[in-house]
């Protein structure tokens, strides 16, 4: 939460065997952020883990990547400048990947 307090960034990763409290801790940061009036960004790799998180949903269709993703040599998300999503985007104080380890690697490449 400091490095979002204090607007630095960063990648951070959260690693951790099941049941031991992972989307928990990411719901709560998220509710965290969203309490103070900023906005929190997330998606999940897959379908199932969108339902357990507020306001979640793919990442596929949160960053508009291509159908043949695995195809493209140098795959790029397709969302315009100035888009509503891309302006949401650059606003978020964080963005949550829920299990971006179960995303191709041509996806994060994007």
């Amino acid at each position: 939460m400091k490095a979002v307090d204090d607007g630095n960034g960063g990648l951070f990763f959260l690693n951790a065997p099941g049941g031991t409290g992972k989307k928990f801790l990411m719901s709560l940061i998220l509710a965290t952020i969203r309490a103070n009036s900023d906005i929190a960004v997330a998606f999940a790799s897959s379908g199932i883990a969108t339902t357990l998180l507020e306001g979640c949903c793919t990442a596929h269709s949160a960053l508009k990547f291509p159908l043949n993703l695995q195809t493209i040599e140098q795959p790029t998300c397709n969302i315009a400048k100035n888009s509503a999503i891309a302006k949401v985007l650059m606003a978020a104080k964080i963005i949550i990947w829920d299990e971006y380890t179960m995303a191709h690697r041509c996806a994060l490449e994007a």
